[in-house]
């Protein structure tokens, strides 16, 4: 499995699905850590965005919302990260650093 395979698979999971969908996302990247470890700092940063929603999230109610929201800003990391997959070093670096300040300015919610 690619990570572009990953970001279509998390982005057509049904919406409300909460802490599975992430979970999916958690254990996929985890799994690409160790088929491309060349990128494994991409996939890294993907995996503990969704592993802590799951850890934030799993035994408690959210709203379908909150959730949706939260998909919503990881799908768009991903997809930020999938498209600079490829294109060096430069801008992967680029990329991933990007995605770490905006979620730095963001709620944080995971």
């Amino acid at each position: 499995m690619t990570f572009d395979d990953i970001t279509q698979q998390f982005e057509h999971s049904p919406n409300g699905s909460g802490t599975d969908a992430f979970l999916a996302v958690k254990d996929a990247t985890r799994e690409l850590m160790g088929s491309d470890p060349g990128n494994a700092a991409i996939y890294f940063l993907i995996y503990n965005f969704a592993r802590s929603y799951v850890i934030l999230h799993d035994d408690e109610p959210i709203s379908t919302e909150s959730a949706n929201e939260s998909k919503q800003q990881l799908l768009g990391y991903m997809n930020r990260l999938s498209a600079a997959l490829g294109q060096g070093e430069a801008a992967l670096l680029a990329t991933a650093s990007a995605v770490i300040n905006e979620y730095m300015a963001s709620k944080r919610p995971f």
